[in-house]
């Protein structure tokens, strides 16, 4: 990113589909047009849901999708990134600092308190890892995962 290019974060569209589809394939989990015009449109009319992006210019350079959901085990509210990417081609160049930065914003902004991410376990996945505890946050659990 040079010092001139100004990144924007708003709130994904539908036109944006496209955009997220490669996304989602930069983050390892390629879809077709068709699948992520699906999913969006769950999404986007789900009101406990958000998905912001980071623009230059004309170009989605990453995405943040964002949830809110209740504690069973204590009182209040979190937010859990279920999906954070920025563009293969435009990493370590401070998006996903302001693309963070932006979700807890959303966060504090809703009255929630805590901020949780999801990271698959997998060896890709290890700069990531690291990127999210130079940002403040700790590994705090295991998850686990059954296909039906």
């Amino acid at each position: 990113m040079r010092s001139t290019e100004k990144v924007i974060i708003r709130d994904a569209c539908v036109d944006d589909i496209e955009e997220l589809t490669l996304l989602m394939t930069d983050l390892g989990y390629p879809a077709s047009v068709a699948e992520m015009q699906t999913r969006f449109k769950n999404i986007f009319a789900h009101p406990d849901y958000r998905t912001i992006i980071a623009v230059i210019g004309d170009e989605i350079v990453g995405m943040s999708g964002l949830c809110k959901g209740l504690y069973y085990e204590k009182n209040g509210l979190y937010l859990r990134i279920l999906v954070f990417v920025v563009k293969k081609n435009r990493r370590e160049l401070g998006i996903g600092r302001i693309l963070i930065k932006a979700s807890e914003d959303w966060a504090t902004e809703q009255g929630l308190n805590t901020v949780l991410i999801n990271s698959g376990n997998r060896d890709e996945r290890k700069a990531a890892h690291a990127f999210y505890q130079k940002m403040g946050y700790a590994v705090k659990s295991s998850g686990f995962v059954k296909e039906l």
